[in-house]
């Protein structure tokens, strides 16, 4: 199970992946600047990376077979369930 937490957590690791910005005295965090100065635009990177995983897990779920992989395929099936209810 995706937790939405874990989700937020991905995003801000990748905005934050080029290191923080200094301004005078002061340090913030890129994904910090984003959320504040653009919710949407946050919002709108978080829908992205769940829509990328939901289509990884939907290409993993075509390629098992239903016959031998029936504990899998349930997994799956719930893992995107859950991301396709996820909402910031």
């Amino acid at each position: 199970m995706t937790h939405t937490a874990d989700i937020l957590d991905m995003v801000d690791e990748l905005i934050d992946s080029e290191g923080e910005v200094t301004i005078g005295n002061l340090i913030f965090s890129r994904s910090e600047i984003v959320k504040r100065c653009d919710p949407t635009a946050y919002r709108i990177m978080c829908q992205e990376i769940v829509d990328s995983m939901i289509s990884d897990l939907e290409y993993d779920l075509e390629r098992l077979d239903p016959e031998v992989d029936s504990d899998e395929i349930d997994d799956i099936k719930e893992r995107i369930e859950d991301l396709e209810n996820f909402s910031v």
